[in-house]
């Protein structure tokens, strides 16, 4: 990967880290407002600190070169379910945040990862 690419992978990174740091804190602290909007959307007791657990725990391993793949690939994972809940519970507005970390996700995830070719057309 040329120089260029891994800064504005290191970039991307410590972005995405930093805002899922964030929104895990606001769950992690039992925030009465956060709890308020699981409660809202239908979910558990409890299950804003599965998220933000979740959340945290793979806004770490983001910045980890060996765990990158399995951190874009739970993070990813984890902003599905954010759509589709934003989608079917709040002001259509709400679910930009999610499509913005998926985005940012997949630029992160082409920045690192390059496809493998599968089969080849020349008799080589």
């Amino acid at each position: 990967m040329n120089k260029s690419k891994v800064i504005l992978s290191w970039i991307l990174r410590i972005l995405v880290a930093i805002g899922f740091l964030a929104a895990s804190l606001g769950k992690l602290s039992n925030n009465p407002q956060v709890i308020t909007m699981f409660d809202q959307w239908g979910f558990p007791d409890g299950f804003h600190f599965v998220i933000g657990a979740l959340e945290f725990i793979f806004a770490v391993l983001v910045l980890m070169p060996k765990t990158l793949k399995v951190a874009l690939i739970g993070l990813f994972v984890l902003m599905i379910g954010a759509l589709f809940t934003h989608i079917l519970n709040d002001p259509i507005q709400e679910v930009l945040r999610p499509l913005v970390f998926m985005i940012l996700l997949g630029i992160i995830f082409l920045l690192n990862f390059q496809p493998k070719k599968i089969g080849s057309f020349t008799n080589e």
